[in-house]
């Protein structure tokens, strides 16, 4: 089972590398470009080759790309939706530069128009960033929602149904603990656990599932905010953390921690050792001697879930 964070990519996409070693994380989540802007990223080849340097000798498992939030492929704005096609399609480019695994993403807002007058919309853009991006592994994961302000995917049924339509195996979902809390699946006992994860096996299938975002809830079950709270600080705790944890359905990919860390600077070590405590794991092995740097690891901006601003613009 591999564990990892968010972690800052601030002054090249190899400084991430080093802010994983200082934490102890065996994949990690990156903005490699900041999260509220259209701005593309310009990879030259030499930061390239050292940051695919970098990974191979820090023993990294796995890169996921998080999207810029203000993408919206449910926009009734004909610019906005070339905008954010055009950005993901961008961003599958940067990760077959960096032989990345995929890219997350939240498919925006119908802003009260209702999923189904969306959905078609939603599932033709996805497939056309598929088919204008270069072919390879990496995959687009559609995030779950919190289900605030008419957020497209605040089901799992809604996400089966994007995912469904978008018709590509490149297509999968990234599961949000504190999304799916605050979307009102119980996750704290045995019973309310067995029966999310079992309506996730029945309308999406774990083998679409790529990754999981393990955040606690800084706001109770069902409220619909995108807030998350450190690991056994929140409204979920770490008893169900365990809980999933150790169920072979979500044992099989990668957890990646988006919390605000005990400085509020984004995931810390503390935060990732908790993390593979409760999966019953040891401490990471270090990396050889060479094998990145850094005593500290920088701070990780704009961490999801940490505040205004997080998620899709409603546009």
């Amino acid at each position: 089972m591999l564990i990892g964070a968010h972690v800052a990519a601030r002054g090249g996409l190899h400084n991430a590398v080093d802010n994983a070693l200082a934490i102890g994380a065996e994949v990690i989540q990156t903005h490699p470009t900041p999260a509220q802007m259209w701005r593309r990223l310009r990879l030259e080849e030499s930061d390239r080759q050292l940051y695919l340097q970098k990974y191979a000798a820090a023993r990294l498992r796995g890169h996921y790309l998080h999207a810029v939030y203000l993408i919206n492929l449910a926009s009734p704005k004909p610019e906005l939706l070339r905008s954010s096609v055009a950005s993901l399609i961008h961003y599958l480019e940067v990760a077959a530069a960096l032989d990345a695994e995929a890219v997350v993403f939240h498919p925006g807002s119908h802003l009260g128009a209702g999923f189904e007058s969306v959905l078609a919309q939603v599932g033709g853009a996805i497939r056309e960033v598929i088919e204008c991006s270069p072919p390879g592994r990496a995959r687009l994961l559609v995030e779950n929602s919190a289900g605030s302000g008419g957020c497209v995917g605040r089901s799992f049924e809604e996400v089966a149904r994007v995912v469904e339509t978008a018709g590509s195996e490149r297509v999968g979902v990234c599961l949000d603990t504190q999304h799916a809390f605050a979307s009102g699946y119980e996750l704290r006992d045995p019973e309310g656990a067995a029966r999310t994860l079992d309506e996730i096996g029945r309308l999406i299938g774990f083998e679409r599932l790529g990754l999981v975002h393990a955040n606690d809830s800084a706001r109770a079950l069902g409220s619909n905010a995108d807030r998350h709270a450190n690991l056994g600080e929140g409204e979920i705790g770490t008893a169900a953390f365990r809980l999933l944890l150790h169920d072979p359905r979500l044992r099989r990919v990668p957890w990646v921690l988006e919390v605000p860390g005990h400085e509020r600077k984004g995931p810390d070590r503390q935060q990732v050792e908790l993390l593979r405590r409760l999966a019953g794991l040891g401490p990471r092995r270090p990396a050889p001697a060479g094998g990145g740097g850094g005593s500290a690891p920088a701070a990780a901006g704009r961490v999801p879930g940490q505040g205004p601003g997080d998620g899709p613009e409603p546009a």
